[in-house]
């Protein structure tokens, strides 16, 4: 994808004029320098602090097990770092990283058909239930029942758990019936374990829609979310697979709270940051993700090796 200038992501500023400017290739280098840079430094900064006197057998563990754990480290401090510039110093920061995102009409027609997967194993139904229900209720307010279809793709292994799962689905059906298809199918073997889950709906159904919207147990996605995703996809025919920020939802636990907290107040620029030196070949999370599947059907079927892995 070609990386330009965007009227409503001009950079204010004369830094993220020069990092906007640069080509990915070129951002790539710079970030492998800041990250090797940083790693060399701190890796030094130890191995002096634990130099004087000699280097026990133990103080050299301590090194070597803190040189593998810095890059991740390293990476997370000069992602969030970037994400941070970019969002000081432009006007539409997610524009600036993604500029599909800036010539996506957010009333643009939906002129396709998505299917929505709930891929679920021994999960909490009444949670489930919740999400989907609230998902459904906002497309539907939002007009967009038509251009999509639920799957609930279960690899439950508990009779009683898949008792309340298809009471689930009974629920759902009763509800939107006539306005959204749903379709419920329980795997008897729990094949390849999500990506089988997936494959086996890929192969079934896949050819009935263009898009997938992959979604964990507890992912819940608001109807803007969701159709914002649609139109970026239908306005850039050259996108694979367009992911979303995630956040946490509200909890009751505490130490949960404070995760949430964490990742509301650093995720965005930690994925702005990541999106910067990544552009168009970002990694993908495997939930809460919108995927086009003529080209995931016919590439991304990968063949199962022969013998037994590592941790067989």
């Amino acid at each position: 994808m070609k990386y330009q200038a965007i009227p409503n992501s001009t950079p204010n500023s004369i830094i993220a004029r020069i990092i906007l400017d640069m080509p990915v290739a070129r951002r790539r280098q710079v970030f492998a320098g800041l990250v090797v840079g940083c790693v060399a430094g701190l890796a030094g900064l130890m191995t002096a602090t634990l130099s004087p006197g000699g280097v026990t057998a133990a103080e050299a563990a301590m090194l070597a097990m803190f040189v593998i754990t810095l890059p991740w480290m390293v990476i997370g401090f000069w992602n969030a770092v970037l994400g941070l510039v970019l969002l000081r110093a432009t006007r539409n920061a997610a524009e600036a990283v993604n500029p599909a995102l800036a010539r996506t009409l957010p009333v643009a027609e939906i002129t396709t058909r998505t299917a929505i997967l709930s891929c679920i194993r021994n999960e909490d139904t009444a949670r489930i239930q919740r999400n989907l229900d609230a998902m459904l209720d906002g497309l539907a307010r939002a007009g967009h029942g038509d251009a999509f279809a639920l799957y609930i793709l279960s690899d439950t292994s508990w009779d009683d758990v898949a008792r309340a799962e298809e009471a689930m689905v009974a629920e759902l059906k009763a509800r939107w019936s006539g306005s959204f298809d749903i379709t419920y199918r329980r795997r008897t073997e729990n094949t390849a374990f999500k990506a089988g889950n997936i494959r086996d709906f890929c192969e079934r159904w896949g050819e009935a829609h263009d898009f997938a919207l992959v979604l964990d147990a507890d992912s819940f996605m608001t109807a803007r979310a969701i159709t914002r995703l649609v139109r970026l996809m239908q306005a850039e025919p050259q996108l694979g697979i367009a992911q979303s920020l995630v956040v946490g939802l509200p909890t009751a636990s505490a130490f949960a709270r404070v995760f949430q907290f964490g990742m509301r107040l650093g995720m965005r620029s930690y994925t702005l940051g990541s999106a910067w030196w990544q552009g168009d070949c970002g990694p993908y999370w495997g939930h809460n993700a919108l995927i086009r599947l003529k080209p995931f059907i016919a590439q991304c079927a990968l063949p199962e090796i022969p013998g037994k892995g590592a941790l067989c």
